[in-house]
């Protein structure tokens, strides 16, 4: 479970640094904007897919 730990606090500063920086460019540069909103999509996936399947683990060893 440090794994999960280490990417929840990761994603603890990095979500909000994307929601920051993709409302400053929302209003100059769009592409940019959608590409930390993209940045902040994938993280997401990865950082889900990874805690399926870690308590999917534990659920089989209980």
């Amino acid at each position: 479970m440090k794994v999960i730990k280490i990417l929840s606090i990761i994603g603890m500063v990095f979500f909000p640094l994307c929601l920051i920086l993709a409302s400053v460019f929302a209003d100059s540069d769009v592409e940019a904007a959608a590409g930390w909103g993209i940045i902040a999509t994938l993280y997401g996936i990865g950082y889900s897919i990874t805690t399926f399947v870690k308590t999917k683990n534990l659920a089989k060893i209980e």
